[in-house]
């Protein structure tokens, strides 16, 4: 179970330099076909960090062709996790685990002020009372993370996104679904696990949240295998006990994409999704991320939007382990949904 503490920093007595805490905020502006997030990397044992404010509104694998861009990695690290400034422009405050307020400003005329706000309790995918697909033993609950050590600690939350922002001098209105998430552990930059991480948002805040084991040395539509998630269903936090996922890549980036979640009361949530807007995802040096935000169909024929992202550590493709059907596939910038 995720408490009040867990909005402060949780750094071991002989932190090192691999350990890390990090946030994640997304957000969607359907009519702008804009998609943008916010990622924050809390290095404790090298006293730096990382913010990255970025918003992208086409298909394309470069990322000169984002709308925005703002990644500063060695920024000093704040002395207290649930409020602070950056010397960036970004200001947080996490209120309660449920419940966050952001402001940023950026450049060229780029700022946020928005108000994150739960509409559930934070699903801790090691607390068995919340999640069915938690594991009681500590080296079993990391090896079943989906991100390795990296989700020694972690939680997802969806929440209702509302406020205002500004993209180079273009204001938009926000409210959306979009689903957040905190973790804490071990996060080395060698032997990072590739990892799925995807969700769809409807109407009525139904929702399907997910975490996938990912290898992309396979083309044979096995390369994920289902960690963690959970549906949102009238208002209800139901537990994910398995799923599929089959994407077809152009590239790192999704083609189209076919997810199943079955939950704990039995019922199969299945979906069909497109890409709206790709571009390369860079949230370590080591480790590109095929990054999309997702139009998704159910079966019954409610449309959405959501996210997925694929991590492919550099120094695990490398080498001859990623699939040449991936390898080799190389995607144009398309302008279709701009």
């Amino acid at each position: 179970m995720i408490i009040q503490e867990d909005l402060q920093f949780h750094t071991p007595v002989d932190v090192d330099h691999r350990w890390a805490e990090t946030y994640w905020f997304g957000l969607y502006v359907p009519e702008a076909n804009l998609y943008g997030w916010v990622y924050m990397v809390f290095r404790a044992g090298t006293g730096a960090m990382m913010c990255d404010v970025e918003f992208i509104d086409t298909n394309s694998r470069d990322m000169f062709d984002a709308r925005y861009i703002d990644i500063q990695n060695h920024l000093p690290i704040p002395e207290r996790l649930d409020d602070f400034t950056l010397p960036n422009g970004m200001s947080f405050t996490a209120i309660t685990p449920a419940q966050y307020r952001m402001d940023y400003m950026g450049a060229d005329n780029t700022e946020m002020h928005l108000d994150f706000q739960g509409i559930h309790q934070p699903y801790d995918i090691h607390d068995p009372n919340i999640d069915p697909m938690a594991r009681t033993n500590a080296h079993d609950a990391v090896e079943h993370s989906g991100f390795g050590s990296a989700y020694a600690s972690h939680f997802d939350l969806t929440t209702r996104v509302t406020g205002t922002i500004s993209v180079r001098g273009e204001q938009y209105e926000v409210n959306c679904l979009a689903t957040q998430d905190h973790s804490w552990g071990p996060r080395p930059e060698r032997e990072m696990r590739p990892m799925g991480y995807v969700n769809a948002h409807f109407a009525d805040d139904y929702v399907v949240q997910t975490i996938w084991e990912f290898d992309p040395s396979r083309a044979d539509g096995q390369q994920h295998v289902f960690k963690h998630g959970y549906a949102v269903v009238n208002g209800t936090l139901i537990g994910g006990v398995a799923g599929s996922l089959q994407i077809d890549h152009r590239g790192l980036f999704p083609e189209s994409l076919e997810l199943t979640m079955t939950d704990q009361n039995g019922t199969i949530h299945t979906m069909t999704g497109t890409p709206r807007a790709y571009n390369n995802w860079v949230p370590y040096g080591c480790c590109p991320t095929g990054h999309a935000m997702v139009e998704w169909t159910t079966s019954t024929g409610a449309v959405g939007l959501g996210t997925s992202m694929e991590a492919y550590p550099l120094d695990t493709v490398t080498g001859g382990f990623l699939h040449p059907d991936i390898r080799m596939s190389s995607p144009l910038r398309t302008d279709a949904h701009k």
